[in-house]
């Protein structure tokens, strides 16, 4: 018995597109632009930008009029060149196509999937280019990574048995298209007879706003190499989307529940309404799905905010689960499901909160306006206790060091990774500096040290050495790995220690390393950023009047993972005494790499001048913070070109007087995270904050007992206020030799300070 594939009508098989961009509310340019650049984001063989472009353009020649989609950078068309036959018969079978044979998979309809770095899991693909055409026909070729050229056409969901290679190819697409071929790696289609809609909004530019709105955050984590064009223009991000004072953005990423962490959130309101887009939408692989369900929006706010979420790639493979098949929301009946559920919320919750901090929504009793006062003024009331007990001032501006430790030109056995074994050596150097106006010695200490205990496990070397002032003392070690030195199957640290003698001040670093086992997912891996420098007019002061300046400012950068960092640092000054600290000016974009486990000192800013013409429509007298943020410059292991890595903000007295004594010692922080063990934990630095967690249930069980939820706060914030003293190397708090304790010594002297002014409190 003959069996032949079920006839269909071609068209009707596709022509769902149209109604699907109809049903999800947007135009044919719209929903094409979307499909196209995702056919092209996909089609990067890794999650890299670099020489990655797609460019959309419409040509007219004498073998007629088209709309040209071209992507660079990528892979091509690779594969075997599979009769379609073949690949019938496959599919009749059941068969899957595997992901690496892509000229098949394009050749053929209903083969797609293998996608790893786009977010088109599925959806109109393809069957795109076929619909933009009046004729439902497009050619396409492609120049792939293995040097061949390949060429096809589909018309009317009918194609060549095999592609063409070679010349013959190259001969094929210049006489049907009147183009020479595809000279770079990648694959182009070219669409005959394009919708007049199609071919005039690339013509005209009216495609470009959908492109901006569907990919900005795409475009601003491209390389210089890389774009998104159009007829050979590329697509910028409009410079005015965020500028505007009423502006949110997520500094660092939220846990929001287990397993769905937020990775970026930023809200932007326009109350003269010119936003460009409006409401909040979600991205998943860095391309806008939908909007958000936003409620309780005041009459003020509607239609003049925008704003966007993205998360992290479990949460986003469990949204591509619930996505339409254009990739323009979510699909019928599926807002229900908890990981909808829980995007809504937490954009709400922000949304919300923003309101009210933005005084778009009232509420003049607000408990957590109460419960802020009535912490503020706790603080106040700790701070003048820890005044009388002759506790050091923790100091609010930043100092420069006396010396300074550091690892240099570290190599593990084994690039980007800590992982040895017995017989493996790590060679490093250590670096001190010293800033002493006078020649200094120095104690050193190089144990190998077990994590799980403290205990020492080996020493690698000890000794004193002399730095001369203002000089840099250098030494060079190799560590051999010995099941004697060192714990195995397990952790293992080189720890440096470095004191100056004669005094108790202390420094240490630290160097791990895997014996024999892969490092934990949940190491920390963490950079630090913090004010070096900073010159005021008067010294101890942070006071600056109009036109006089800051000199000498720099921070210091610390890459504490073994992955190269290669950094923005964004520097501007904020008007701190508008709650909104809406920004003043832009001072400086700094750039460069750290190697891992090293630390830099930015270039100096020479000056920043407080010139009256700039600062007084902003305020005349008041604070100001000078704040520096820390954004990925290139893709790393960790980071993302473009996520935000850390921040740094520093006040300073405009016009005004400084707050003297401890009342300034560290901000308060409110946190609702039922999900935490922790009743409160603390941010050391110069940036110093306490953060209580009014989730907790041991506060929410006192709820009741407004008195007893009062003096529990109090003891809560009085314990982080000590910790924080430990934090910063205070250790005089806690008795003489405390740096020389062992452990459990150590913890007892920190629970006995914080017992005794617990008990000095209650006088």
């Amino acid at each position: 018995m003959n069996m032949m594939p079920i006839p269909q009508n071609y068209k009707n098989s596709v022509d769902w597109i149209l109604g699907a961009y109809t049903d999800a509310g947007v135009t044919f340019t719209n929903g094409f632009q979307k499909d196209a650049i995702q056919n092209a984001v996909g089609a990067r063989k890794t999650n890299k930008w670099k020489n990655w472009r797609c460019d959309i353009s419409y040509k007219q020649n004498a073998c007629g009029n088209f709309v040209v989609v071209e992507d660079s950078g990528t892979v091509g068309l690779t594969g075997n060149n599979i009769p379609g036959t073949v690949v019938n018969q496959m599919m009749a079978d059941g068969k899957v196509l595997p992901p690496e044979e892509r000229l098949a998979r394009f050749t053929s309809l209903f083969n797609s999937g293998g996608n790893t770095t786009g977010g088109g899991l599925y959806g109109a693909g393809k069957s795109v280019y076929s619909v933009a055409s009046e004729d439902y026909t497009y050619y396409f070729d492609s120049l792939r990574e293995d040097g061949k050229y390949v060429a096809n056409v589909n018309n009317k969901g009918q194609v060549m048995e095999i592609a063409l290679e070679g010349d013959e190819a190259r001969q094929f697409i210049f006489e049907k298209t009147g183009m020479p071929a595809k000279n770079t790696v990648g694959t182009r289609v070219i669409i005959i007879s394009p919708k007049a809609e199609l071919s005039d909004s690339i013509q005209d530019g009216s495609i470009i706003p959908f492109i901006q709105e569907s990919w900005w955050l795409i475009i601003q984590r491209l390389t210089d190499d890389s774009a998104i064009t159009v007829n050979g223009v590329s697509v910028t991000i409009p410079t005015d989307i965020k500028t505007t004072p009423r502006a949110f953005e997520l500094q660092n990423p939220e846990v929001y529940s287990a397993g769905h962490k937020v990775k970026h959130f930023g809200l932007y309101v326009f109350e003269d309404g010119s936003n460009r887009w409006s409401g909040i939408s979600y991205y998943r692989k860095g391309m806008k799905i939908g909007e958000i369900d936003i409620k309780d929006v005041p009459k003020k706010v509607e239609g003049k905010y925008w704003g966007y979420i993205e998360v992290d790639e479990l949460w986003e493979d469990e949204l591509s689960d619930i996505e339409d098949k254009v990739h323009f929301g979510v699909s019928k009946g599926k807002k229900k499901t908890i990981t909808y559920q829980n995007m809504k919320n937490y954009c709400n919750s922000k949304f919300h909160a923003n309101m009210v901090e933005w005084d778009f929504i009232k509420d003049k009793e607000s408990e957590d306006k109460k419960l802020k006062d009535e912490l503020k003024s706790i603080a106040e009331e700790l701070q003048d206790l820890f005044d009388k007990l002759h506790f050091e001032d923790l100091g609010k501006g930043p100092q420069k060091a006396d010396f300074d430790i550091r690892w240099q030109d570290i190599r593990y056995p084994e690039q980007d990774t800590e992982r040895v074994t017995a017989g493996d050596e790590i060679s490093f150097s250590v670096r001190i500096k010293s800033s002493y106006a006078a020649d200094k010695r120095f104690d050193y200490k190089l144990s190998v040290v077990d994590p799980e205990n403290g205990s020492v496990l080996s020493q690698i070397d000890a000794g004193k050495v002399t730095v001369h002032s203002n000089t840099v003392h250098r030494m060079d070690f190799v560590h051999k790995v010995t099941k004697d030195n060192s714990r195995q199957f397990a952790e293992n640290r080189i720890v440096l220690s470095v004191k100056v003698v004669g005094s108790g001040k202390e420094k240490t670093k630290i160097l791990p390393y895997f014996f024999d086992i892969d490092k934990p997912d949940n190491t920390r891996e963490t950079v630090g950023l913090t004010l070096h420098e900073c010159l005021f007019p008067v010294q101890g002061s942070r006071r600056v009047n109009f036109g006089e300046a800051v000199r000498k400012v720099c921070w210091k950068i610390e890459n504490k993972r073994n992955h190269t960092l290669n950094y923005r640092l964004n520097v501007s000054v904020h008007n701190a005494s508008d709650k909104t600290c809406p920004k003043i000016v832009d001072v400086v974009s700094l750039t460069g790499e750290i190697p891992p486990f090293e630390d830099v000192i930015t270039p100096y800013v020479e000056e920043i001048v407080f010139d009256q013409a700039t600062y007084e429509p902003y305020l005349s007298e008041g604070t100001v913070e000078l704040r520096a943020r820390l954004i990925a410059n290139e893709d790393d292991p960790i980071y993302e070109k473009g996520d935000k890595i850390t921040f740094y903000y520093f006040k300073i007295f405009l016009n005004t007087d400084e707050k003297n004594g401890k009342s300034d010692s560290f901000d308060i922080e409110l946190a609702n995270a039922a999900d935490r063990y922790e009743r409160a934990w603390r941010t050391p630095g110069n940036g110093r904050t306490i953060t209580l967690n009014i989730g907790h249930a041991a506060y929410l069980n006192l709820s009741d007992y407004p008195d007893v939820q009062h003096d529990y706060l109090r003891e809560q914030m009085m314990k982080q206020y000590v910790l924080l003293y430990l934090d910063e190397g205070k250790y005089d708090v806690f008795g003489d030799g405390f740096a020389d304790l062992e452990p459990q010594e150590a913890t007892d002297k920190v629970l006995q300070k914080i017992e005794s002014v617990y008990y000095e409190s209650l006088k």
